[in-house]
């Protein structure tokens, strides 16, 4: 994938040694903050920044400089930490809020305003032509600071695609960066994300950075559609959190650039469940434990034939190590465990068991997590084989006993 844009090389500068040819934008601080009842601590905001710079994302959007004192101080510390990450702050297209922007001291500012007829009819009470020059008053009080600046469309995917690219050509002929395409209600599919990127790209010379929300649970799917498109920016956030069902998230898009594209953005991986965590704990939001990429369950096998195999050989039913995310592989001993598993399981233990003794310990395991409705404890698998060696020894003694009376 060639870069494409004439301030390609800007980035591939400052970021140096980068690996990527696509680069993420990190709005958990921002969009992610926005989810409805969230709210985090400013010693919260500047840890999360540190981390996501660390593990080597490329921009973050550090928040909202208008909303509160608080909030543009910990923009301003995020700014001054010295991160390898760059910093941007998300403005409405006002000058003030621009002025705010650059007070906090960040690397550059998204200017954003709303394209679509319903937000500009219903939200602004304007027309078209007033959204063009409110962008082109927030575009060159920018420049006057100094400040490069991304211009953001809201509501993209639901914007004529005649004002939609007259928007575009406006950001460019402005001096943006690039050109971000919302598709703030998600009401795109992976085919149509494809085709709206890459007509874009056929208008303007600019980078174009894709930001998608999970309505219809295809964030991811179309941001690598975008991507696939010649989109070479892309939204992402910890864990997806964001505005309603969230934005396309940060572990997801990663992993699928890196696996299923073969395309390895430079990113620290094996941080992704620490990382996950904190902002789990920070936002007051638990990660599910079948959440792609990061949740426990994505390399717990219990299935017979799915540990089988994995024993044999991970391969067989992992895509990839669990540690390249920093997770642990887990076999989970319950219902449909296969003897394998109790043999692998009580090998853990110590302990060697015949195939025979397996397939009874089986039964016994089978039985009790029906009764349980869960997998079982390693403290009640060995409840089970004290209760098999008792048993077992019964057997033996009542074997014997019947021995001697015939003699």
């Amino acid at each position: 994938m060639k870069p494409r844009g004439r301030r390609a090389g800007e980035f591939e500068s400052h970021f140096k040694g980068a690996k990527a040819q696509v680069y993420l934008v990190d709005t958990t601080l921002r969009d992610g903050e926005q989810t409805a009842g969230v709210v985090f601590a400013n010693q919260e905001k500047v840890r999360i920044a540190r981390l996501l710079s660390d593990i080597g994302v490329h921009e973050l959007e550090v928040g909202s400089p208008w909303l509160c004192p608080e909030e543009r101080e910990a923009m301003a510390e995020i700014a001054a930490s010295g991160l390898e990450a760059r910093t941007l702050a998300f403005c409405r297209a006002v000058a003030d809020d621009i002025a705010l922007a650059a007070e906090c001291g960040v690397d550059g500012v998204v200017i954003s305003a709303s394209t679509s007829d319903i937000h500009i009819r219903k939200k602004y009470g304007k027309d078209r032509s007033w959204v063009l020059r409110q962008v082109e008053e927030a575009a060159l009080a920018a420049a006057d600071r100094g400040l490069p600046f991304v211009v953001s469309a809201e509501d993209a995917s639901r914007t004529s695609m005649d004002f939609l690219l007259t928007y575009a050509v406006t950001a460019e002929k402005m001096g943006a960066e690039r050109f971000r395409f919302c598709d703030s209600l998600s009401v795109l599919d992976p085919f149509r994300a494809f085709q709206t990127i890459q007509t874009i790209l056929d208008t303007v010379s600019i980078d174009v950075e894709v930001h998608c929300h999970n309505d219809f649970g295809m964030a991811t799917a179309n941001s690598l559609a975008g991507i696939r498109a010649g989109a070479r920016f892309v939204t992402v956030s910890v864990n997806g959190l964001g505005e309603r069902t969230g934005n396309a998230a940060l572990e997801e898009v990663v992993m699928a650039l890196k696996i299923l594209d073969d395309l390895d953005l430079g990113i620290s991986t094996h941080h992704f469940r620490e990382i996950s965590e904190y902002v789990a704990r920070a936002s007051s939001r638990a990660i599910p434990i079948w959440k792609a990429i990061v949740g426990t369950n994505v390399f717990a096998h219990e299935s017979g034939i799915h540990a089988d195999g994995v024993i044999k050989n991970p391969l067989t039913y992992e895509v990839f190590s669990p540690d390249e995310v920093g997770l642990t592989r887990q076999l989970v001993v319950g219902k449909h465990s296969g003897s394998r598993t109790i043999q692998h399981k009580f090998k853990e233990f110590g302990i060697d068991l015949s195939d025979q003794e397996a397939s009874e310990i089986l039964a016994m395991v089978r039985k009790m997590a029906v009764e349980m409705k869960r997998a079982l404890f390693d403290k009640e698998l060995m409840y089970i084989y004290q209760d098999f060696m008792r048993r077992d020894q019964e057997r033996r003694e009542a074997k014997h006993v019947g021995a001697t009376d015939e003699d």
